[in-house]
């Protein structure tokens, strides 16, 4: 694949400079918010986000680290809405939010030795005792929608179980991963208005995509699988998965551990456009979220979790832009125009377009 844009020497900087972040000609390009913490909130870094988008209600930014604790935050504002929620004797590791038919949105969390929780995020209040033990922790979670109209909490382990959950009851509903190939990075991605498609790396590199309309695992369904000769001319091993908002098309994010991400149709399994070259100081295990901006632009972030860069990347134009920040990167996720940086002392909002 060709390289996008710039070299990573030639894209646009920006630097943080207290709570401002700077392009690279000085001038001010929006301002960093960093959300309230607690004494009783997430310490030691925060290792997992999700954004709970509720109808009518403010949208609200959940967070875990490794205290076992969940906070909410007000999205606009970074403001702690709710108490922090005990749920995990240990740490999180991964979290979703979880529409559901009847309006309502569920939060998910998974932690380190295996539990599940899922809380009410307007009460604060849990769904259900924390359940689950399974070896190796949760190290994934999205939320999926079958045509029957059902919505499922998909997990995955590194020991390769990948379960689809119903959100109510917590029973078990199907099982996807028919080859239990340790899974390290999980994405839903929609393909039609009330289907989604799950899509999976595991820690060979491969990636996956299943289909959880189907009972049987070993059944494509709608599931269509990534270009194999596409993959292997890039030399590229899939470390991350992340769904790509683009109206009328599913596209998947994937990046590998030296900094390269491609996007896929997953109508196709064919690769779109040029590839985000790899970039010094940027490579290691990736975090990947995509954001469409107000003008209707889509852009893709990533950052590793050992340094305090990000890159921000246009695809349709190849324009890249570095973010140095003063925390390192654990979690990413984006809220409308803005993105959300979990790092190793908290969570920070910065706008993705200059204010």
């Amino acid at each position: 694949m060709a390289a996008a844009g710039r070299s990573g020497e030639a894209a646009t900087r920006f630097r943080q400079d207290e709570d401002v972040v700077l392009a690279a000609d000085g001038t001010p390009w929006g301002r960093i918010s960093a959300f309230s913490d607690s004494a009783s909130g997430p310490s030691g870094g925060v290792n997992a986000l999700a954004v709970v988008s509720l109808p009518g209600r403010p949208t609200l930014v959940a967070g875990a680290g490794d205290t076992g604790v969940v906070c909410l935050w007000d999205a606009a504002d970074g403001r702690l809405v709710q108490d922090p929620l005990p749920g995990h004797p240990d740490r999180v590791r991964s979290m979703t939010a979880l529409p559901l038919p009847d309006g309502r949105v569920l939060l998910a969390s998974g932690g380190d030795s295996g539990t599940i929780a899922v809380w009410n995020p307007v009460t604060g209040q849990p769904v259900r005792e924390p359940a689950g033990d399974w070896p190796g922790g949760v190290t994934g979670m999205c939320a999926a929608t079958v045509p029957d109209g059902g919505s499922r909490l998909v997990t995955a382990t590194p020991k390769g179980a990948v379960r689809l959950w119903d959100p109510d009851t917590g029973e078990c509903v199907g099982r996807l991963n028919p080859y239990g190939s340790p899974i390290r990075s999980i994405a839903a991605v929609p393909i039609s208005a009330g289907h989604t498609l799950i899509a999976a790396s595991d820690t060979a590199g491969r990636l996956h995509v299943w289909d959880p309309a189907v009972d049987d695992p070993w059944e494509p369904g709608a599931a269509v699988q990534l270009s194999a000769r596409a993959l292997a001319a890039a030399d590229h091993r899939v470390a991350a998965v992340a769904t790509v908002p683009t109206p009328g098309r599913a596209v998947l994010a994937t990046g590998d551990d030296r900094g390269v991400v491609m996007l896929w149709d997953l109508a196709t399994g064919a690769p779109i456009g040029d590839c985000l070259p790899a970039s010094t100081g940027t490579a290691g295990l990736p975090f990947i979220t995509a954001a469409t901006l107000r003008d209707g632009r889509m852009v893709v972030v990533t950052g590793t979790g050992h340094r305090h860069r990000l890159r921000v990347w246009e695809p349709e134009t190849g324009a890249v832009e570095h973010i140095a920040l003063d925390a390192a990167v654990t979690c990413l996720a984006t809220s409308g125009p803005n993105l959300i940086v979990g790092h190793d002392r908290g969570v920070l909002s910065l706008p993705l377009t200059r204010q």
